[in-house]
Order: C-alpha cells, then structure tokens, then sequence
C-alpha cells in the first residue's frame, strides 16, 4: 500500500549452549512510497544474551529479558496507568458513606416514617451499591471485544469517559432509579480498568519487577479508598443536610479525577503485545518496549525482548503453512479456545475464576462498602472516621505488599492471608455478638476489622490480580481475563446485594458465613492455584501440559 510501511519478521528458534542462548534474527523490512520503486533490505543479527545482559550499564532485573536502563520510566507509566486503580478505589471509598449520607437520604430516601424521609429499605440500598457490579461485569466483556480493535491505552480512555457520564447521570438525577443507571455506568468503566489496567502494566513491565508493578494498581485503589473517605468525611462536616453539596462534591471529585486520567494515559507507550498481535508492526512493538524500560530501539536487549515476544505469539505460524481452508481456521480456533485449548486453558480460567471470586467472597466489602452503617448501628458518634481508618491501614500495607510480592511465593501469602482473615473476622463477629455495645466490643470491632483489611492487602488484595495477570497465555489473555473479571463482578454483585438484607436478618452472625467462605479459598488455593512468581508462561505451559500443577502441589504438602 503507498505511503504505508511493512515489517515482516522470521525469528529461528534459538540454539543453546553451555555459557549462552543466541537467537538468529532474520529481518525483512519492506518499505512502500508513493511513485517510487519497493526497496528490500535484509539484516542478520546474532544476539550473544549472556554479553548483553549487562553491558551498557543498565539495571538488570535478574535475567537477561530484564535489562533496564532505567527503572524510572517504567514506574511512572505504571502509576499513569493505575489512575484507573485510583478511580476504582474513590468509587469504593465513597458510595458506603454516600448512601448514608444526609443529604443524599434527604433526596432520594425511600424509606419514611411519620412522612420523613428516614433513609433507604434494605433492599435499596443493596441496589444502590451492588448496581455498579453488574456494570462491572458488563465492562469485562465490552473490554474483551474492544481492545483487540482501539488497544489498552484507548480502551482505558472509553473507561475513564463512561465513568465521568455516570458521575453527570448521578448528579442530574430525580430520583434514585436514575441513580442504579449512572451506578452501572460507573461500573461499566471500573470492570474495564480491572481487566485492562494491569493487563497493560504487565506487558509493558519486565518480569523481574512485574508482581511489583502490577500491585501499583491495587496500592492506587487504596490511595483512591483513602481519598473517597477523606471527601465525604469533609463534605459531612462541612455541609449540612440542607446542601446537596454533601453529597455532589464526591461526584464532582469523581469527574475531575476522570479528566486527570484521561489525559495522562496517552503518555503511556501501548502495549508491544497488541502492537504485534494486531498491527503486525515490529517497529512499533521495538519503539514500545525501548520506550518502557529507557533503551535505545536497537539494543540487544530490545531486540531480544522483541524476539522472545514474536516466538510467544507466532511460533505456531510455520506449522499453519501447512494447513489450509477450514483446517487452518479450526486449528487456529483451537489455539484460542478456552474450553477446549490446550494446555489445559479451561483449568487455568477456572482457576482465575475462583480466585478472584474469593477475593470477593472474603467479605472485604461488607467493611468497605457498608462499614458507615455497620459502625453507626453500635454507636459510633461519628462513624464517617472509620472508613478514613480502614483506607489509612489498606493504604500501609498495600505499600508494604509490593515488597512482600517479590520477597514470598504468591500461594504461601494468599494461604497466610486466608487464616489471618479468617481469625480476624471472627474476633469481629464474637465481640459484636456477645459484648453488645460496651466500649470494649467497640474497640475490638475497630481493631479486628482494622486487622481484617491489613491482612486483605497484604495478600488476596494485590495477589489475586497478580496471580491472575500471570496465569494466561497470550493467545487467550484477554478473553480469560474478561471472564474471570465479569464472573468476579457477578460475585460482588450478589455479596453486596445481600450484605444489607443479611445484615438485619442475621446481626454480626453474618461474619461467620465469610470466615466459612475465607476457609474454602484457603483450600481452593492450596489444591488448583499454581505458583507463578518467577514463572515464564512458557514454564507454566509445560507444567500444565505435563501435569506438574498436580505434583508440585501435593509434593509442597508433604
């Protein structure tokens, strides 16, 4: 096509030794201009991996695919990115209190007595916050058919847009029906940002430091909890129930985080995945992975990086050849089919599945979500302070857990988390059983649900997503990850539904519902969750193709 330029690339498979791996690259770069003749050239490289690794005085992450020159780039488009991390978590941060909050009750309540307006039924309520999950469920799978065609980078701006409409939608509403529509809207855009934002950070980090980076997104959620408290805190106090302003300023925060976030995610480099599987572009794929980890685009290591990338996502293309017609196409549905893809990609998206359900499951949002009512019914004189604390220790110990991801297996911390949760949340639900609403009960609550959330953000908060964005082969990376994210969702959905009806059926009993829950996962991990720190998804394949999975399992129990 004129004006238009093809790369087409040939990577052998590579040949090892006993000091060193080389590739031999074979690169055809065709170039095409308006009213001129094609003019082909042909370079041959050889990449010593063992003498690039560390020449050129860049950071070496600890193999050779890890070269970096430096790391700052790469950290700052991981926080750029995770803004969406910190808009999930002010969206978390701010609709427990939001719900509760004078003003906002004053308006749309629907729950009356004597004539005044008291508040909102159970069942309201547990709309008005589970509404946003189905909008998350939703945006998993618009995410998944998106992508492939405008990319991460464009689809997190769709998100960042569709969460500023819900935002306009709850501010404009009548009533609180209007309300449920800007809530699925802004959950549209939060299901989008859980699948896509640390898929993007994950294919432009280097696996030495990707558990890391990927948790920059949880820690963003947690700033973005702290933030969302801290506003509706100040909004309650400094307006009255009179002014809709203390309710509007959260929304109004919302829209100008959105803005804030729209803008600096084309700073970002796009992900050299989608480069390569869906523009076919070497040249852009180079340009991404130089960009993200400070090299020149003709360094060895981005070369070899390139290379490593082209054999995981083509390396079945010469096999192709010498199929045709329909066989072609079933072999190539076959390669991306979850249910029948091999190795065993219906396992490892089951797997995905459970763990993040889990992570829902633990009941993490009975104390986000609802923690403003929780504390207000055992008298609490203000218990808009109590989210402030939960997102303050959410906040350390997410800080903490990018250390801890690196330092630990991924399996031995979400099992630890499990226990701790568990014992956590039993202390919760003995003292408000059996102390009813003494000044001790209080304080044990306080600390026990504090506890709860530390541990959470230790472990099933940053590792469940961690685990997750390891798990999948490229060829079905974006679908697994879309069902894992919806089916998450479609859980959140019906915890924070029931959450309130429970609550006032079953008092603090319902606590002991979530340790049975946070026990389970604690098997489920033990016996199907694979470890995946250090892990190539090459090294995983074969495990899985070889039943390794199953015996590294039962062996780490003997």
């Amino acid at each position: 096509m004129n004006g238009d330029t093809t790369s087409k690339t040939h990577f052998t498979k590579y040949n090892e030794d006993k000091n060193s791996l080389r590739f031999q690259m074979n690169v055809a770069e065709i170039e095409n201009h308006q009213n001129s003749n094609t003019d082909a050239q042909f370079h041959d490289v050889t990449i010593d991996f063992e003498n690039a690794s560390n020449d050129d005085g860049g950071v070496d992450g600890g193999d050779g695919d890890d070269r970096l020159g430096s790391r700052m780039p790469i950290i700052l488009y991981s926080f750029m990115i995770a803004m969406g991390g910190l808009i999930f978590g002010y969206d978390i941060g701010t609709i427990g209190g939001l719900i509760d909050m004078p003003s906002f009750s004053r308006v749309y309540g629907d729950r009356m007595i004597n004539d005044t307006v008291v508040g909102f039924h159970s069942l309201t309520k547990g709309t008005i916050v589970s509404a946003s999950s189905i909008g998350g469920c939703i945006g998993g799978l618009f995410s998944m058919k998106v992508v492939p065609w405008i990319g991460l980078r464009g689809t997190l701006f769709c998100a960042f847009s569709i969460y500023l409409i819900g935002n306009l939608i709850t501010l404009m509403a009548g009533q609180w029906v209007q309300i449920v529509v800007g809530r699925v809207c802004n959950g549209v855009a939060n299901g989008i940002i859980c699948v896509v934002g640390p898929m993007l950070i994950s294919e432009l980090a280097p696996s030495g430091i990707r558990g890391s980076l990927v948790s920059v997104q949880q820690l963003m959620t947690t700033v973005g909890i702290v933030i969302g408290a801290l506003t509706l805190f100040a909004s309650h106090s400094i307006w009255d129930i009179s002014n809709n302003l203390q309710f509007q300023w959260g929304l109004i925060q919302g829209i100008l985080l959105c803005v804030i976030s729209g803008i600096l995610i084309w700073y970002v480099p796009e992900s050299p995945y989608w480069y390569l599987n869906n523009l076919k572009s070497i040249d852009r794929t180079k340009k991404s992975v130089a960009r993200a980890r400070s090299l020149d685009v003709n360094d060895p290591s981005v070369l070899r990086t390139v290379a490593v990338m082209f054999d995981s996502t083509q390396d079945n293309e010469q096999d192709d050849e010498y199929d045709n017609g329909d066989d072609l196409l079933i072999v190539q549905k076959l390669r991306k089919s979850i249910r029948k893809g091999q190795p065993r990609y219906l396992l490892r998206t089951l797997t995905g599945i459970g763990l993040l359900c889990f992570q829902q499951f633990s009941g993490i949002n009975y104390f986000f979500f609802f923690g403003t009512t929780i504390f207000a019914g055992i008298g609490v004189n203000n218990p808009y302070h109590v989210p402030i604390f939960f997102g303050l220790f959410n906040l350390v110990f997410s800080l903490i857990s990018i250390v801890v991801v690196e330092k630990f297996n991924r399996t031995t911390l979400l099992m630890m988390g499990s226990l701790s949760m568990a014992t956590f949340m039993s202390c919760f639900s003995i003292a408000g059983l059996y102390f009813n609403e003494s000044t001790v009960a209080v304080t044990i609550m306080i600390l026990s649900s504090c506890c709860f959330v530390s541990t959470f953000a230790l472990s099933w908060g940053p590792l469940s997503n961690v685990v997750v964005s390891e798990l999948y082969p490229n060829a079905i990376k974006v679908k697994a990850m879309s069902i894992c994210g919806c089916l998450s969702w479609i859980a959140t959905f019906i915890i924070s539904l029931a959450i309130p009806a429970l609550s006032e059926s079953l008092g603090f009993s319902l606590g002991f519902i979530f340790v049975g829950l946070i026990l389970i996962g604690f098997i489920f991990v033990a016996l199907f969750v694979p470890e995946t720190k250090n892990s190539s998804i090459e090294s995983l394949n074969e495990k899985y193709e070889n039943g390794e999975i199953w015996k590294t399992r039962l062996k780490s129990w003997k």
